[in-house]
């Protein structure tokens, strides 16, 4: 099923639920019941046959039909079982051992009593800022589950004690037998559907068969299905956050969840980076995190919770997005203010499991790290010494408008970047709208003028269009414009393909396509002609463009070399012999294609009649180049 497919059924079916929602539970139920039912009954099938079989042959009946029997059903049998034996891997991250976290433990116990869940078998922390709930059944869809509770350390770091007791809640809600049951079942049993579906896309195995075609069917529309429910879920478990604690807490909490995330993927591993190269120390991010947090700039956490406010719900994640999850609980946005951190209170001996984390980070990053500092310095040295030189060049203009951004920030790289603009072509400067566009983006009142620049760049020069786009589809998520950003998005998935394509019709070259007059400067023509001098053997010279269909803004041309063939020579292998040596020896850039028009006289004639298309003519009496 497609991606548009999907989304047209989703909203097809969140409009059923909410005309009526019984029917529709009811529904949900019988696919459920559908889905397991076609597992159990081939198992059950298999075996039946398989024990039919058995009492044939120990009934006196053996012969060789019945052991062909026994064993084709018992091979079955044995394979089905074991495509069904799926070793779903447990999350993985630092497991807390009893008595490491005695305040999380009775949170999660008085939780669990109040919300009526299971027991919590694992606590298990990484370093994601988010936190989740998994039932781990041993054998995929059946035997015995283990209730897993993965908590991240950036997360816990930057809540405060009611905020991460209101995670708690709600992550717990999704297990609860209390009166959400069936949506949370209904919740564990996607998550459940979507481990299988992956396991079976990875297992070969003789016997998934049986089961591969059905799943690729069902969990496409299982999915859709149950999407509207999961999302009605994650409401229910705000709700129920929200009764643990308050609305209140819960809009802290979700304000502080969408600010510190953006916060820690996107800028605080690069402040740390440009402090730790002006220190030369190796910093300990997990032990920083909540300081530098409580630090953050009130103008930037402003700007992401604005990004996040400006998003729409969407059929990617099952989350509502932040405006409706405030809505649900009648609250306005607010951006809290954390003067304690949740892992102080909840941790007994905190600062050794932040030390575990920096120790783990720096195992895995030291080198890169090391390597990284050493690349930041060399940078600054190359940034002083653009700084001191008195002219330069429109190469030397744009690595320091760069280096500049990088090394010292956004607005003293503007002026640079736009004095670039204003001096030189347009076509020249490409790069430059793309990495002016790009820093407008970044700033509410600038993001239009930005989107132009991005735009105008992939206009300007078809080899940044890739890195345009992408940058587009960037920002279009993060401010919620979903319709631009599928348009967007579906244009840089088709971009790769488009190459292809203009490799393919640049590459065929016959005398329907259609050509014109180069457009490059007399400078430039002279260059091609002077590298083909020395080439004794080559007589005539031309020089023109060819018109494609795909990416036309991508300019290709054509230089047709006419040479003299030494006479009682095969004409064949000695074009071929100079074609390998032109390859190595002329400088050509990649848009221009080379070849021979020795025996191609009609070709020839076709790169005549383009006006100005002769650059080069030798004879023995002149030598001349135009």
């Amino acid at each position: 099923m497609t991606d548009e497919k999907f989304e047209l059924l989703v909203k097809k079916l969140e409009t059923k639920a909410e005309e009526n929602p019984g029917r529709y539970r009811f529904k949900v139920l019988l696919l459920t019941a559908l889905g397991y039912g076609y597992i159990l009954f081939f198992l059950s099938l298999v075996l039946v046959l398989l024990t039919i079989s058995v009492l044939y042959m120990t009934d006196g009946n053996f012969s060789s039909g019945s052991l062909k029997l026994f064993l084709v059903t018992g091979a079955l049998s044995f394979f089905i079982i074991k495509s069904l034996y799926l070793t779903i891997s447990l999350p993985e991250g630092y497991y807390l051992k009893k008595n490491e976290a005695p305040e999380l433990e009775k949170a999660i116990s008085t939780i669990s009593t109040q919300l009526k869940t299971p027991k919590i078998h694992a606590i298990v922390l990484d370093n994601d800022f988010n936190a989740a709930v998994m039932q781990h059944h041993k054998f995929g869809l059946f035997g015995p589950k283990k209730n897993i509770l993965m908590i991240g350390i950036p997360l816990m770091s930057g809540l405060s004690r009611e905020q991460f007791t209101t995670v708690l809640a709600h992550e717990l809600a999704h297990i609860s037998h209390s009166d959400t049951s069936f949506g949370a079942m209904i919740y564990r049993v996607r998550k459940t559907w979507a481990q299988l579906m992956t396991s079976l896309e990875n297992n070969e195995q003789f016997g998934t068969f049986l089961f591969r075609k059905f799943i690729q069917w069902f969990y496409p529309r299982y999915s859709a299905h149950t999407f509207v429910m999961a999302r009605q879920q994650e409401y229910a478990a705000d709700a129920a956050a929200a009764k643990v604690t308050s609305p209140e807490a819960v809009r802290d909490t979700l304000c502080t969840v969408s600010i510190g995330g953006q916060y820690y993927y996107e800028n605080f591993f690069h402040e740390l980076f440009q402090e730790g190269s002006k220190t030369n120390v190796v910093p300990h991010p997990y032990t920083q995190f909540f300081s530098r947090y409580q630090k953050l700039n009130p103008a930037l956490a402003n700007e992401f919770l604005q990004n996040a406010l400006s998003r729409e719900s969407n059929v990617e994640d099952t989350h509502p997005c932040l405006t409706a999850r405030l809505n649900a609980v009648g609250m306005k946005p607010d951006i809290p203010t954390n003067k304690e951190s949740a892992i102080d209170f909840f941790f007994a001996n905190p600062k050794a499991i932040l030390q575990q984390f920096n120790q783990e980070w720096l195992e895995h990053n030291k080198e890169r790290w090391n390597e990284q500092i050493a690349s930041y310095n060399d940078a600054k040295s190359r940034l002083q010494e653009l700084e001191q030189s008195k002219e330069l060049d429109i190469h030397g203009k744009y690595e320091k408008a760069i280096l500049t951004r990088n090394l010292v920030g956004y607005e003293p790289a503007i002026p640079l970047l736009e004095e670039m603009i204003v001096e030189f072509s347009e076509e020249r400067v490409a790069p430059a709208y793309l990495a002016l566009g790009n820093i407008y983006l970044h700033q509410e009142d600038t993001a239009q003028k930005g989107e132009r620049y991005v735009k105008k760049a992939m206009e300007i020069d078809w080899e940044l269009k890739e890195e345009a786009l992408d940058t587009l589809c960037e920002y279009y998520y993060h401010t919620g414009n979903m319709e631009a950003f599928e348009e967007t998005r579906i244009q840089l998935e088709a971009w790769p393909t488009l190459l292809k394509q203009f490799e393919e019709e640049a590459s065929d070259l016959n005398l329907d396509d259609q050509y014109m007059a180069h457009d490059q400067a007399p400078e430039q023509v002279k260059e091609i002609a002077d590298n083909l001098l020395p080439h004794s053997e080559i007589v005539e010279a031309y020089f023109i463009r060819k018109v494609v269909s795909v990416i036309p803004e991508r300019k290709i041309y054509l230089l047709g070399l006419k040479v003299q063939v030494p006479e009682a020579i095969d004409q064949d292998e000695y074009t071929e012999q100079l074609l390998d040596k032109y390859s190595e020896e002329l400088e050509i850039v990649d848009n221009i294609q080379f070849f021979l028009l020795n025996g191609n006289e009609e070709f020839e004639a076709k790169m005549k009649e383009v006006e100005g298309s002769q650059i080069l003519e030798k004879s023995v009496h002149k030598e001349h180049v135009s």
